[in-house]
């Protein structure tokens, strides 16, 4: 189990069309984004989460809150501030973190490893909004995207701003944090900082959690742009419960008998990261600008593994350089306005692992794993006004990876004397990605769209290092995954009512995913995702926003000795439904209801456990209150106490056994604090 923390951030530049003022919805004024502008012109399957619906959320993390809209299954594996949860787009089950690519500022969190994006690194109160875009992320963002990619937007002063926000929350499980975050904006120069501290015991036992962040956001304006710094700390201490064991052939349901408990008492995980982007902004004119910029981030992980009385230690290092520059042209071409994006994308990362059975050995280690990765990415984007009311946007992308790996073995190392080494690994792949789409606005409250696509993703380390079949350690040859898709879909919008239906379809090759069977990470045979989205929000009175998702995900494999079989660990149907209501100008009060539909447990590719994972919902509520500045919560998680769990795995050698990983019951947490603003 590889462990990751990241917090990254870069300027991104802006890509939309002008349309007739009579089609001009949802207008976002965007420097930060490679999304169009005019989000109601493009052809896409967007969301954006906004500050106000994040502050009025009773949700504590990001994929908490991420959950409640259509299409979206947050997988949350200890229950502790989102340490390790997983964001899963469109059913990719237990491989959702390779498949969804995350984006902070819009630079990649996902790693060259398996390890879970550890979200509590991203302070809920410094981000500005949320940008979702379901199924076709490849082109502006790279590999990965295939499920979709989600942006997460975080804050800047602008001018004239000069405001501090300090506050304090106390809770269940001994829960305690402290936020704060100041801003300041002047003609020239703007100034964020925003720092966060939490301390928790965790609902299980072993479940202590620690987290502290601190960002920055400095820019220095001039004539025809402005030059950027962003920088970010963070540590993370994190102790691991495991799993709770359920085996009726011997009468345990630790799940019942023991639902906090731990068997793992000495399992932890540690990590520290520190990052920096700095860049430039330049408008040549009204119609041509360019954004460079170049960040570095380093990441250290530390932790400690029982696994089954066989112990590990791991002590991960990784720096990644990137470089994004890219450039934005407003043009017309035979009438047709046009705004085309053209970008390269270079990453360069360096990864070393080192192994041992304590790390009071760590410094002879049975393992050292290096793996140097280089990515080229160059791309293409336009998004063009056919017409007053028809918007045509296509894309392309090539991108070539190269990979080289090594096992520094020593069987003289403790625990070494019985292990082997893998000899080194090399290799490259260049791969096209794609996207074609058009939206028409029937009238100008009514649009349909469709668009077409390619997504990749290319295996990680901890995917092509592995056993083989005759437990030998090997770098195996994995190949790119290539997913085609396709999405179709209608919007109504107007001042009281927005609703989006929305009908996809993805056939997958080489789709990469670990087989019980084997133990080993293969290239599956063909699978697909199919399903349904849909999203309504409706303002009856000023007072009071009504809002409902629901979605129907199918995901299977097409071929294969596992034909017709669905997926593991995904829903079939997902729902949540909101209520905010604005009591006055002092008090508001938000509900939300959240649905997760039975799905099959991890490692249950052949469909033939004679369970699944049960379904459940959860019920919470927000109470939120301001007077002169001050400003009081209490929120409830879980109003009802519901007794689930996003994720167990089967037993292949034991009927009817299954280890999981129960979620928190009821919650409560009380905030207070103080807006300051000049």
């Amino acid at each position: 189990m590889r462990i990751q923390i990241a917090a990254i951030a870069a300027g991104l530049l802006t890509v939309s069309v002008n349309a007739a003022e009579l089609y001009q919805l949802d207008k976002l004024t965007v420097t930060e984004t490679r999304l169009d502008t005019e989000v109601a012109s493009s052809p896409r399957n967007v969301t954006i989460i906004s500050a106000e619906q994040i502050q009025r959320s009773p949700a504590k993390t990001i994929p908490e809150l991420i959950s409640l809209e259509a299409g979206i299954f947050n997988r949350s594996t200890f229950g502790n501030n989102a340490a390790r949860s997983t964001i899963d787009i469109r059913g990719f089950g237990a491989s959702s973190t390779q498949n969804t690519l995350i984006l902070l500022d819009g630079r990649r969190l996902n790693d060259v490893d398996l390890s879970n994006i550890n979200y509590a690194s991203i302070p809920l109160h410094n981000i500005e909004r949320i940008e979702i875009i379901r199924g076709a992320g490849g082109v502006l963002y790279g590999d990965g995207a295939v499920g979709g990619a989600i942006n997460i937007v975080t804050r800047r002063a602008r001018q004239g701003e000069k405001a501090a926000v300090l506050k304090t929350t106390y809770g269940s499980y001994s829960t305690e944090q402290v936020q704060g975050a100041f801003k300041s904006g002047t003609e020239n120069y703007s100034f964020n900082l925003a720092a966060n501290y939490t301390d928790s015991n965790g609902y299980r036992k072993n479940n202590d959690y620690r987290q502290r962040n601190l960002q920055t956001d400095l820019r220095r304006s001039y004539s025809r742009g402005e030059v950027f710094l962003k920088a970010g700390i963070s540590d993370q201490i994190l102790r691991l419960p495991g799993n709770r064991l359920v085996d009726p052939t011997i009468g345990l349901n630790e799940l019942t008998a023991a639902r906090k408990g731990t068997n793992t008492p000495n399992d932890y995980a540690n990590e520290d990261v520190h990052r920096i982007t700095v860049g430039n902004k330049h408008r040549f004119n009204d119609h041509i600008s360019t954004v460079i910029d170049v960040g570095y981030r380093f990441k250290n992980q530390k932790s400690f593994l029982e696994q089954g009385g066989f112990p590990n230690s791991l002590d991960t290092d990784l720096d990644v350089w990137s470089f994004t520059p890219r450039l934005n042209a407003e043009y017309s071409f035979l009438s047709i306005a046009n705004r085309t994006v053209i970008g390269a994308d270079i990453y360069r990362y360096n990864y070393k692992s080192e192994t041992a059975p304590t790390f009071a050995t760590i410094n002879t280690p049975v393992h050292q794993i290096g793996l140097d990765q280089e990515n080229y990415a160059l791309y293409i984007n336009n998004l063009a006004s056919l017409t007053k009311a028809t918007h045509l946007e296509f894309g392309f992308r090539l991108q070539h990876v190269n990979q080289d790996g090594v096992d520094v073995f020593d069987p003289t190392a403790p625990g070494g004397a019985f292990d082997t080494g893998a000899g080194d690994f090399s290799k490259s792949d260049t791969e096209e990605m794609f996207n074609v789409g058009i939206r028409h606005f029937l009238t100008d409250t009514v649009s349909v769209f469709a668009n077409a696509g390619r997504s990749v993703r290319f295996a990680t380390i901890d995917e092509i290092y592995q056993f083989n079949a005759l437990f030998v350690r090997v770098f195996s040859v994995i190949e790119p995954q290539k997913s085609d898709h396709a999405d179709i879909g209608i919007r109504f919008k107007n001042n009281e009512l927005t609703t989006t239906l929305s009908a996809y379809y993805m056939d997958l090759e080489n789709e990469i995913h670990f087989d019980p069977a084997t133990f080993t990470n293969i290239n599956l045979d063909p699978t697909e995702r199919k399903g349904i989205e849909t999203t309504l929000e409706y303002k009856p009175i000023s007072t009071l926003t009504l809002r409902g998702n629901y979605a129907y995900t199918r995901s299977s494999f097409d071929e294969g000795i596992y034909e017709g079989n669905v997926v593991p660990l995904v829903p079939r149907h997902t729902a949540s439904v909101s209520a905010n209501w604005e009591v006055n100008s002092y008090l508001s009060l938000v509900s939300t209801w959240r649905y997760v539909g039975e799905r099959r447990f991890d490692n249950d590719q052949t469909n033939d456990f004679g369970q699944k994972i049960p379904s459940y919902s959860f019920w919470d509520l927000k109470l939120s209150s301001n007077y002169q500045g001050w400003f009081a919560e209490l929120a409830v998680n879980n109003l009802l106490e519901e007794e689930a769990f996003d994720y167990g795995a089967r037993s292949t050698a034991v009927a009817g056994r299954y280890n999981a990983q129960p979620l928190p019951e009821r919650s409560i947490y009380f905030t207070i604090g103080y807006n300051f603003d000049w």
